[in-house]
């Protein structure tokens, strides 16, 4: 053997078995933490419902209300009288941050020929939000079916907010032409 040269170990050992097993073992722990400390907008439904937070912020309170309270309703018709889940979105200040509480009750319709709709069950959500995060405080509703319901719940904000803003320029315009 030449000067300088180390001969190659004969066995890797215990002590190269215990040093790849500490750095697997260290890797899947920081990794399963890894899913934990993502930020919410990898995980679809804690943005979406920052989603739902901002839109129905940006509509305001009614005059007077010192919280925000809107009305929707999801489904696939046009028209809001022939969809079956009513969505109520509340937003209440709640120390520093705020309290989302998302109410969807399910219609049922009376008999034959009738318009008239009447709540079948109602389940609710409630989130805090500020700071850019979402925290689910309680839930009626499994994982599963949060995924499903809340891209429905914002599409049916976004639809309402564009059939509000379609009747303010309506309405101000209107105003101008008879001013």
């Amino acid at each position: 053997m030449r000067a300088g040269r180390t001969p190659p170990p004969k066995s890797l050992g215990i002590r190269h078995f215990l040093t790849g097993g500490t750095v697997l073992f260290l890797f899947t722990v920081l990794a399963g933490q890894a899913e934990i400390i993502a930020p919410e907008s990898e995980n679809p439904l804690l943005s979406g419902l920052r989603k739902i937070h901002a839109e129905v912020k940006e509509m305001g309170p009614y005059p007077g209300d010192e919280f925000i309270r809107r009305e929707f309703f999801v489904g696939e018709d046009d028209d809001d009288t022939n969809k079956d889940t009513q969505v109520v979105v509340l937003l209440q200040p709640f120390e520093s941050t705020e309290k989302m509480t998302i109410r969807v009750t399910e219609m049922a319709r009376e008999p034959a020929g009738s318009r008239t709709s009447v709540a079948k069950s109602s389940k609710a959500l409630v989130c805090l939000v500020g700071g850019g995060r979402v925290e689910i405080q309680s839930s009626d509703y499994d994982k599963p079916a949060l995924e499903r319901l809340v891209p429905d719940i914002l599409t049916a904000v976004r639809n309402k907010k564009r059939l509000l803003k379609l009747v303010s320029r309506l309405v101000n315009s209107l105003h101008k032409s008879s001013a």
